[in-house]
């Protein structure tokens, strides 16, 4: 249903200050909304963007089913944070580009070839020998281990708190308010207006943007609608610092289901043997922020460890100097949503991020903004729309999980 929050003088509300929901803001002031006010249980990026990896690059070239679509968001992203890191101010900002890593020749064949064959690789993606990923790494990965990589020249590194922080003051410069520690307990659309209900009070809306990631769904309850998500507790590890040099691209290996960068001469990485499905966990509501399960972030074996020492030789001595846990959402068929939520008309709901949030939050941002605002959308969303997926067509999160296994059964980040 068509929003009738499409004057830029009306009341917005964001719920959620991580990228997707920052990025919605920052949008919807540059396209001359005058009162946007975010609506955060913490403080902006303290849950799982402050959690993320912090790498971006072309993820439909092979690695993540989103076709143009996706490739013009993650392209959208790219752009934004290189404009992010011309603000001035540190982000942590490295365009070193992004290495896909194969370990023999099984796993050249089924994850690096279908990245130099797709149809959304950049012209100047390489194809690289084991010699030339030993290389270009620079003594991160030891080449005697590898077998070959594909390699994209486009890709990006950026600390996330550092960039969000970045964000959050260009949308106060802006005129965007801030309600950190303030949380949505339910929100009501009349047709006219939104209610968005506290535990501080009362806020009138004439438009509100759902970004609240894993907690999506506590949001939308009283709406009568529910994101068919997977929240998933994924574990981020930065070592002592390795002397490493900041021109190392970002290592993706899913033989190992592991991802690997350089992050202030420190070895930061994470592995899908650190994840684990929120609903296994045994608790049904996530306290806003970051986990802290030390069981999950120690759950990797000395046999295991060794493995990733003898292919990455920095690890071999290392200390954990911190880390972090986040709580990405994926969804049955790994895309994006995006949309207004069916039955109202003045709330969109966006999320989904399947790991790549912060890859193609800024974009997915600026699609809420432009719903929001009755504009047309600058890339098709008619694939990311809320109502591909009946309502309550997937009762648990164990459903969910299993329809993502068979459409997307290794790793993407």
């Amino acid at each position: 249903m068509a929003s009738t929050a499409n004057s830029t003088g009306q009341r917005m509300v964001v719920i959620g200050g991580g990228i997707i929901g920052c990025s919605a803001a920052f949008h919807l002031l540059q396209s001359g909304a005058r009162q946007v006010t975010v609506v955060e249980a913490r403080e902006p990026g303290a849950a799982t963007t402050g959690a993320g990896a912090g790498f971006v690059s072309h993820w439909s070239a092979g690695m993540f089913p989103l076709g143009e679509e996706g490739l013009q968001l993650q392209q959208y992203g790219l752009d934004f944070y290189r404009r992010l890191h011309e603000v001035g101010t540190e982000i942590g900002y490295r365009p070193n580009g992004t290495l896909m890593m194969a370990l023999t020749e099984a796993g050249r064949e089924r994850f690096v070839r279908p990245v130099l064959e797709s149809p959304y690789a950049p012209a100047e993606m390489l194809d690289l020998t084991a010699a030339q990923v030993g290389d270009k790494m620079k003594g991160l990965v030891d080449a005697t281990q590898v077998h070959s990589a594909a390699f994209n020249p486009h890709g990006i590194q950026l600390d996330t708190k550092l960039g969000l922080g970045v964000l959050v003051d260009e949308i106060v410069k802006l005129g965007g308010v801030f309600r950190n520690g303030t949380k949505v307990t339910s929100i009501h659309d009349s047709g006219s207006h939104v209610k968005v209900e506290t535990d501080k009070g009362t806020i009138e809306a004439d438009g509100v943007i759902v970004a609240a990631g894993a907690w999506n769904n506590e949001v939308l309850e009283g709406l009568g609608w529910r994101l068919p998500l997977l929240r998933v507790v994924a574990t981020r590890i930065v070592t002592d610092g390795r002397g490493l040099p900041s021109t190392i691209p970002t290592v993706q290996c899913r033989e190992l289901g592991l991802w690997l960068r350089e992050s202030f001469g420190a070895v930061m990485w994470g592995t899908g043997r650190l994840y684990e499905s929120y609903y296994k966990m045994g608790d049904e509501w996530i306290e806003p922020g970051q986990p802290r399960n030390v069981g999950l972030m120690q759950a990797m074996g000395a046999e295991e460890y060794a493995r990733l020492e003898k292919i990455f030789p920095p690890l071999r001595g290392s200390t954990v100097s911190s880390w972090a846990q986040g709580v990405p959402c994926h969804t049955p068929d790994c895309g994006l949503l995006v949309g207004h939520v069916p039955g109202t008309t003045n709330v969109v709901a966006v999320g989904g991020d399947n790991e790549t949030g912060v890859s193609h939050g800024p974009g997915l941002g600026r699609l809420s903004a432009e719903l929001m605002l009755g504009q047309k959308p600058f890339v098709d969303t008619t694939g990311f729309r809320l109502e591909r997926f009946a309502r309550d067509s997937y009762a648990t999160e164990a459903e969910v999980e299993a329809a993502f296994n068979l459409s997307h059964p290794v790793d993407t980040e």
